[in-house]
């Protein structure tokens, strides 16, 4: 799913937990399964883009722990993780 700015954050949120259960499910086989590797990545990723939301949202536009900045440069470093582009 794409995730965009302008979904409500109840949906942004929801992503968000769909994602770290994703991430959870996958954490401990990533090294031994090159396919659960990418899918982890790829949940990280969407989780990171869905923080970078919600940190823009309320005011943290910075490139701090936890900041949107931060978090958009974890979501593209896990996405060219996971074999797509940033």
């Amino acid at each position: 799913m794409t995730i965009t700015a302008s979904m409500c954050t109840a949906r942004i949120e929801a992503e968000m937990a769909r994602a770290s259960r994703h991430i959870a499910q996958r954490e401990d086989v990533r090294h031994e399964q090159p396919v659960r590797a990418r899918e982890y990545h790829e949940a990280y990723a969407t989780w990171h883009k869905c923080n970078a939301i919600l940190a823009a949202r309320r005011g943290d536009k910075g490139d701090e722990l936890g900041g949107m900045k931060w978090h958009r440069a974890h979501a593209a470093r896990h996405s060219k993780l996971a074999g797509g582009g940033a």
